[in-house]
């Protein structure tokens, strides 16, 4: 599998079924990607596995009391679900029973003075994988759990006016800007991490598709 992946495929399962005419194989590759929130800081990140249940609830379960998650809703704005350590559960239910996919992402946000390490178990995306974008602001990661430049190793394809707005470390935006006209980023983008997410701002809407097999 050729991904440069973060502590990815803890295991993949095989299974043949033959007959006298044919035989079909098929692979499901699951794992794990751990992503880090700096100390008392906020971090973009992706849900980068399909797992069970993909609702905000069940993502980040058992994260410290007060930590905050923020679902960007295009042309509303943040809904925002807090841990209460004491009831055991994020509040509001109706944030909380929000869905975070592949594809998507979040801002996290970290109330301790040490770092939170968040650990997303699930499946690997495969097959034609497509995110709608629309027109405006949006969050937006790679289906595919890999690390690299977001066009030319994570297969999107830009265009003219796109922003991709990078949350850095240091807690500040990191912009770049495609020109068409030239077929560049200006800056240069930056490579992403894998479970790292990114605000995308389009003119127009579009998608976001790549095939991708644990064979490739």
């Amino acid at each position: 599998m050729r991904t440069k992946t973060l502590l990815l495929i803890a295991a993949i399962g095989a299974a043949g079924v033959g007959t006298s005419m044919a035989q079909v194989y098929s692979v499901n590759a699951v794992g794990y990607v751990n992503t880090t929130i700096p100390a008392s800081g906020f971090a973009l990140i992706s849900n980068p596995l399909k797992a069970a249940t993909n609702t905000i609830s069940a993502l980040f379960a058992g994260v410290p009391d007060g930590t905050k998650v923020f679902k960007y809703i295009p042309g509303t704005g943040y809904a925002i679900a807090a841990y209460d350590e004491l009831g055991g559960s994020f509040l509001p239910d109706s944030v909380a029973s929000l869905n975070v996919m592949p594809g998507e992402g979040v801002f996290v946000q970290n109330p301790t003075k040490t770092p939170l390490t968040i650990t997303f178990v699930g499946e690997v995306p495969q097959g034609v994988l497509s995110t709608a974008l629309v027109a405006g602001l949006q969050i937006v990661s790679s289906q595919v759990p890999q690390a690299g430049i977001i066009t030319t190793d994570l297969g999107y394809t830009p265009a003219d006016g796109d922003k991709v707005y990078q949350f850095t470390p240091a807690q500040a935006y990191y912009i770049s800007a495609y020109d068409a006209g030239f077929g560049e980023w200006a800056p240069a983008l930056k490579p992403l991490a894998v479970g790292e997410a990114v605000f995308l701002q389009k003119v127009a809407a579009g998608t976001w598709t790549r095939t991708f097999n644990v064979n490739q």
